[in-house]
């Protein structure tokens, strides 16, 4: 069985590498950076096409606001998530091998590695997004009909919420559930949900997505100590494209319903300068208009990076930043099946944009 052995240095590329794939969300490398440092065991990483496709695997992350995770921190509640469903579905005969993350982030991509850590349950290189993303409705998981019931949140108090859904595939309702633990919690939860089969996870979610980050973050991290220019670096490692560099004039953010909605204006530099680029998003980097017209929006992803390299979430942006805008095209399965952009459809209309899927790839 092929695998592969995580030290600290691999782990913080992986933290850095999915900041840039979370599209501004996705929880902040220093949060993940913060959980490496804890990590007494290195992490066992292995190939899903090696493993028995019948075995599980279980998604854990942190969920709630990027600016909660950013003051509070986040840890203990994951591995209690983590334990509760581990436990309650061993009651009913079924067995989690792996762990694997729910969405790829600066936090979320190292929560399952951290739990895997302290808990000695080897990883599955893959995850279930290939990017962070807002809400359970916006999820692979979601649009390839992945139930997600039953669910496991705790808080950092050791409050434990076990839901089983009475529809399974009803991510409404899990998201209700979840953004009301939130809320009630302080805005941070640990979540443990969707115990996929190994074959599930070959069909229908992303797999190489750990490693994919890994190098990433290598890319940058050799860029930077060389003088390179890192943002040409990512282009080229992640088959993505330039679409602007400029100065971070304003940002606008408000946080409602256990969600940060935030507007950032980027006034051109360089060969950009006297142009204007807009980000809104919703957690994550929703849609990016340049002059006023849609250039790039979800399921691609909208990625950040101060052009001295490094990768930015949206909790990090200040007003000032001299930043670069990378599109990255989003993985295979999102562009599947029509769902795949349908899913977005009520955030983008929230947002002011009623058209058909806009990308620059």
């Amino acid at each position: 069985m092929a695998k592969r052995v995580l030290g600290k240095v691999e782990l913080e590329d992986v933290a850095w590498g999915s900041t840039l794939l979370g599209a501004g969300g996705g929880g902040s490398p220093r949060d993940g950076l913060k959980l490496v440092k804890e990590m007494e065991n290195e992490i066992t990483l292995l190939d899903p096409a090696d493993l028995p496709e019948s075995a599980n695997a279980v998604a854990v992350a942190g969920l709630g606001s990027p600016k909660a995770f950013a003051e509070k921190g986040v840890g203990s509640e994951i591995i209690l998530a983590f334990e509760a469903l581990k436990n309650m579905t061993a009651v009913g005969g079924v067995k989690i091998d792996y762990l694997m993350p729910a969405e790829i982030g600066g936090l979320n991509t190292i929560a399952p590695l951290y739990v895997a850590s302290k808990k000695n349950v080897p990883v599955v290189d893959a995850d279930g997004d290939g990017r962070a993303v807002p809400e359970m409705a916006t999820t692979l998981y979601h649009v390839h009909k992945i139930p997600a019931s039953p669910m496991a949140l705790a808080s950092k108090a050791g409050d434990i919420i076990i839901a089983y859904l009475g529809d399974p595939l009803d991510t409404i309702t899990a998201e209700t559930i979840a953004r009301t633990a939130a809320v009630s919690f302080g805005m941070v939860v640990g979540l443990a949900t969707w115990i996929v089969s190994i074959a599930t996870i070959k069909k229908c979610l992303v797999s190489y997505s750990v490693s994919k980050v890994e190098k990433i973050g290598k890319a940058i991290r050799e860029a930077r100590a060389s003088g390179k220019d890192a943002v040409k670096e990512v282009v080229t490692v992640t088959g993505g494209k330039e679409l602007f560099r400029g100065k971070i004039q304003k940002i606008e953010m408000r946080t409602a319903e256990g969600f940060d909605f935030g507007r950032t204006t980027i006034e051109g530099i360089a060969d950009y300068k006297g142009k204007t680029f807009v980000i809104d998003s919703k957690n994550e980097n929703m849609i990016a208009w340049q002059d006023e017209k849609p250039v790039i929006m979800v399921p691609d992803l909208i990625t950040m990076m101060s052009t001295d390299g490094e990768p930015l979430n949206n909790a990090d942006t200040k007003e000032g930043m001299e930043i670069a805008i990378i599109g990255i095209h989003a993985p295979e399965p999102w562009m599947r099946i029509p769902d795949g952009f349908n899913c977005w459809k009520h955030i983008l209309e929230k947002l002011g944009y009623k058209g058909s899927f806009v990308s620059p790839f």
